[in-house]
């Protein structure tokens, strides 16, 4: 097994691991091992056949190694403990295998203890900023050692100077802190909506010897959280192999790549059973693949092609089917694709499986996250926890509502004269969209202690689907265009919004009233996932007749308005408008 040089700093308190051939080492960014010392480049490590060799570099005039002072160059041989103070930094230096590598995990470099050999006395503890007042009262040969460095110390008078060194550097290593990364950031994973922190983000094994996991089963690779990294700061799992894809530290499930670097928006889609959230997903993810780039000249890409694997397929074969059967996408079941196991909360329960696609905007990245919900999943009296596919609403950035015109009666009465098949179908239940509104604003309540009295200020969109089958009841005037010039127009949206809400408020004002006591910021759109009415056919298999996208006719109407506009209010600079 390959030998690995490992660093440990005593004044940062990480590890650093390197299996290459040649290793500087200094407080510089561009330093294979970048640790708190004086010099930018301290000097550099080589590995030639079993052994490495340390070289100080030309301006450096000596340095302790194990106590002992020196100014030439030093073999690091394999499996042994090289204790060094080089300007004023503290580190430890370690090469051999990983099965027998220290725990470098029990070192606290913040607790300090002196041994006295002529006296055999200890004292301590201290912190590192106390020895310099300490150090004058002991004799020159006083030994300095840390909490979990066992059987090994430095001279107190070598890390006096370390001590002095890390005093006086403090202001600078604090400001360092506050501008890097923000490690206590909040992060959501999109598959079990939970909350954590970067640092406590898990990686994912590589080495094939670490499958199995104790969350996901024996095919799973082992998620870990990570110890060491080599010189690019990827994690090495326990057989020294990097890792680069990261887990979330609750269900376990894999997170999109760049997770932490990007702006996360959860578009939460609801609907009764056969109200055509899957068509309007397909035909959105479409339409926004080819509005943005052609439009504000934004790339709309697959954060993670295989998580998105279903969508896409779906995508395929509606987009490009030659026959209705090839077109039809079957109804969302809770135990099927667009679903996963996933550990919440102490069981495995059935979860929608996220759909995340990345938007950029200058240096930006923004995730877009979209749920295919099985409309069983807001049904009054599901079990919450059960089946809580619903769960994202509470954690969403907006809600879209897609209702069915063609299962609510006042519509039936209106397009009686209709041949869309959907009107004659036997899914029809009077009041079931309605009720799942209600259901809706119950859980929100529950889950967010929201009392009936306030609302959510979260965007939620009423869409009016099919609206090929209807439209012709809004009068001659067409809506207004959501883009003008390369410019999202929200006026336009609002004018659309208050016509649509009138005609809508005439047929099913209880889709308006449940609506409006959910949100504040409720806007009403038209929209058709397939542009025209679906055709009736034979299922080959069963024999059934099933309704089905007409294959080739497939021209998706105003699907994208509701993202845009949601997108507009969670984040107003990420789509250039006419308000901008």
């Amino acid at each position: 097994m390959n030998k690995q040089l490992y660093i440990f700093d005593c004044l940062g308190g990480k590890l650093r691991a390197s299996d290459g051939n040649f290793m500087t080492i200094g407080s510089g960014e561009k330093n294979t091992f970048r640790i708190k010392m004086k010099a930018e480049n301290g000097g550099s490590f080589a590995k030639r056949d079993d052994v490495c060799r340390f070289f100080p570099h030309g301006h450096i005039s000596g340095y302790s190694l194990n106590g002992v002072q020196m100014k030439a160059d030093v073999i690091i041989r394999p499996d042994k403990m090289y204790l060094f103070v080089l300007e004023c930094g503290c580190f430890i230096c370690w090469y051999g295998t990983d099965s027998t590598r220290p725990d470098f995990s029990q070192y606290a470099p913040d607790v300090w203890f002196l041994y006295n050999p002529a006296q055999e006395e200890w004292y301590g503890p201290y912190a590192l900023h106390d020895l310099p007042q300490v150090a004058p009262e002991l004799n020159d040969d006083v030994l300095a050692t840390f909490q979990g460095l066992e059987h090994c110390a430095f001279y107190l008078r070598d890390i006096v100077q370390v001590a002095e060194f890390a005093q006086d550097a403090m202001p600078l290593l604090t400001e360092e802190r506050d501008i890097a990364p923000a490690g206590n950031q909040e992060l959501r994973c999109p598959n079990c909506w939970e909350l954590f922190t970067p640092g406590q983000m898990m990686s994912i094994a590589s080495h094939p010897d670490l499958l199995g996991d104790p969350k996901l089963g024996e095919t799973a690779m082992l998620r870990f959280i990570p110890e060491f990294c080599n010189a690019s700061g990827l994690p090495l799992d326990s057989r020294g192999i990097s890792c680069s894809e990261y887990a979330c530290p609750h269900c376990h499930r894999k997170l999109p790549p760049f997770f932490t670097e990007t702006k996360q928006h959860i578009i939460s889609l609801v609907g009764v059973p056969a109200a055509g959230k899957s068509y309007y997903l397909t035909a959105l993810v479409r339409e926004l693949e080819t509005l943005f780039p052609r439009e504000f000249g934004m790339p709309f890409r697959d954060a993670d092609p295989v998580t998105n694997e279903p969508l896409n397929e779906m995508r395929m074969r509606l987009f490009t089917a030659q026959t209705p059967q090839e077109a039809y996408i079957a109804k969302t079941h809770m135990h099927g694709r667009l679903y996963q196991k996933v550990w919440k909360e102490g069981l495995y329960v059935n979860m929608p499986r996220p759909f995340i696609y990345n938007l950029n905007k200058d240096s930006d990245t923004h995730s877009i996250v979209l749920y295919d919900n099985a409309g069983e999943d807001f049904q009054p009296g599901a079990n919450d926890m059960l089946t809580p596919g619903s769960q994202h609403l509470s954690v969403a950035s907006a809600i879209l509502f897609l209702f069915d015109p063609t299962a609510n009666p006042g519509f039936r009465q209106l397009l009686q004269e209709s041949t869309d098949p959907q009107l004659r179908n036997n899914l029809y239940r009077p009041g079931r969209q309605a009720m799942l509104l209600a259901e809706s604003e119950m859980r929100l309540r529950t889950r967010l202690n929201l009392p009936p009295s306030e609302k959510l200020d979260v965007p939620m969109a009423i869409i009016i689907g099919k609206c090929d089958t209807w439209s012709h009841l809004l009068g001659p005037e067409p809506l207004l265009p959501a883009i003008r010039n390369g410019m999202f127009m929200p006026e336009h949206i609002n004018i659309n919004s208050v016509r649509l809400r009138q005609f809508i408020f005439n047929i099913a004002p209880h889709i308006c009233t449940n609506a409006e006591a959910i949100s504040s910021n409720v806007r009403y759109f038209a929209a058709s996932a397939l542009g025209e009415s679906p055709v009736e056919f034979r299922d080959d298999r069963s024999g059934t007749i099933l309704i089905g996208p007409a294959s080739g006719s497939v021209h998706p109407i105003r699907v994208a308005e509701p993202v845009l506009w949601a997108l507009h209010h969670v984040s107003p600079s990420l789509i250039p408008s006419s308000h901008n």
